[in-house]
């Protein structure tokens, strides 16, 4: 594995971490949005090659942050955002592998 590939392995639980204590402790999703935009865009130019992955890592961190530590107990609630911040990351992650390859 390329050194890249690597920092990108090292980068993700930290961004996870961060990204599941910032909504907790702030209501403002456009931030929170451009945060999981970013994170997952760093991680696809780290890591071009898996850049599925990086949203099906990235994203879950917001459901679970808000079913198992938030104000929010509604599981179905819990799986419709799960399913968007996926699609999100999927988009930034992509983008990011993108910019990679053209740059390349």
């Amino acid at each position: 594995m390329k050194l890249t590939g690597i920092l990108a392995y090292v980068f993700w639980p930290p961004a996870v971490l961060f990204l599941g204590r910032y909504d907790l402790r702030t209501d403002d999703t456009g931030v929170e949005v451009f945060f999981l935009l970013l994170i997952t865009f760093i991680l696809g130019c780290l890591h071009p090659r898996r850049a599925w992955q990086w949203a099906v890592l990235v994203g879950p961190a917001i459901p679970l942050t808000e079913l198992l530590f938030g104000r929010s107990q509604n599981f179905a609630g819990a799986m419709l955002l799960l399913a968007v911040v996926t699609a999100l990351g999927l988009a930034g992650s992509y983008m990011g592998a993108g910019l990679r390859r053209a740059m390349s």
